[in-house]
């Protein structure tokens, strides 16, 4: 899996004015030649990606980190859909989605938090896994072909970002274009070539299952966090409802005993009335005494 575009960047990573990607940033208010520094997730991710890229190629590529979607046992195998995320297939593979995930992934990052954002990042580079291993004999993948790479989670990332930020553009053939084109199109060349099994080495499934997982985890959740706090606030007024109509049949019954020991005297009161207006004088008691407190 490759990222096909190489993103530059000017201007502040937490987002809010519009920047190109690339090497100018700002320095004390003056411009400066350099780039931004990552944030902590971000900065792990990198490490732990290059890190394990020169583990695989000192000591050989390890088939028990991959998910190859040709044999069923490996299905199940629940690691797999974690440690091929941070394997590649070659330099240019791994930097350009290191490439993506360093520049897009700080916008997430600032605005979630690093716990957040990696929790985002690697549960929707499994769904890409899991896209794979679900679409490639529907779409006619190769099935032999193990797969490896962190471009579900990076492909994840764009979407996010082309949703939230839209102010960002990337550079695409030399020309800077909205993220939100970008994204667009991205979609499109996986989607049609998933569907047409012109893979050519590239698992344009676990690109689509990315895409898919991060767009919809951004708008889709709020709208699941929105419908179960209204969800929440219908039940815990649905309770004071309750709790409210259960005062006011109590003080009803109350105002009821006391019309009738001034018609028909205290020995009028059957077990249960006393029973109910000795409660009622305990109750405002404590009252009382918690607000004496206050």
């Amino acid at each position: 899996m490759s990222l096909g575009n190489r993103p530059y960047w000017r201007g502040d990573p937490q987002g809010g004015s519009e920047g190109y990607y690339g090497s100018g940033i700002r320095h004390g208010g003056g411009m400066g030649i350099g780039l931004p520094k990552p944030t902590p997730a971000v900065m792990g991710l990198l490490i732990a990606n290059f890190v394990i890229f020169v583990l695989e190629y000192a000591f050989g590529p390890q088939d028990v980190f991959s998910l190859a979607a040709v044999v069923p046992a490996v299905w199940w195998q629940a690691w797999r859909y974690i440690t091929f995320q941070f394997l590649h297939g070659g330099v240019f593979h791994i930097l350009f989605n290191m490439l993506g995930l360093y520049f897009l992934g700080m916008y997430l990052e600032r605005t979630w938090g690093a716990k957040r954002f990696l929790v985002f990042y690697l549960t929707c580079g499994v769904i890409s896994g899991l896209t794979h291993v679900a679409l490639t004999f529907v779409f006619h993948q190769s099935p032999y072909d193990p797969l490896v790479g962190a471009s579900g989670g990076v492909y994840a990332v764009i979407a996010a970002c082309a949703i939230l930020f839209p102010q960002i553009r990337l550079i695409l053939m030399f020309f800077p274009v909205p993220i939100r084109f970008a994204a667009v199109l991205f979609f499109i060349i996986a989607f049609l070539s998933m569907m047409t099994g012109e893979g050519g080495g590239i698992a344009h499934a676990a690109h689509f299952g990315g895409m898919v997982a991060g767009g919809l985890w951004v708008w889709l959740g709020p709208r699941l966090r929105d419908a179960r706090a209204g969800a929440r606030r219908k039940i815990n007024n649905g309770a004071w409802e309750r709790k409210i109509r259960r005062e006011q049949q109590d003080r009803a019954e109350v105002d009821r005993i006391l019309d009738k020991i001034r018609r028909e005297g205290i020995q009028s009161l059957s077990s249960r009335e006393k029973r109910i207006l000795q409660d009622a004088t305990e109750k405002q008691r404590r009252q009382d005494r918690n607000m004496n407190r206050m």
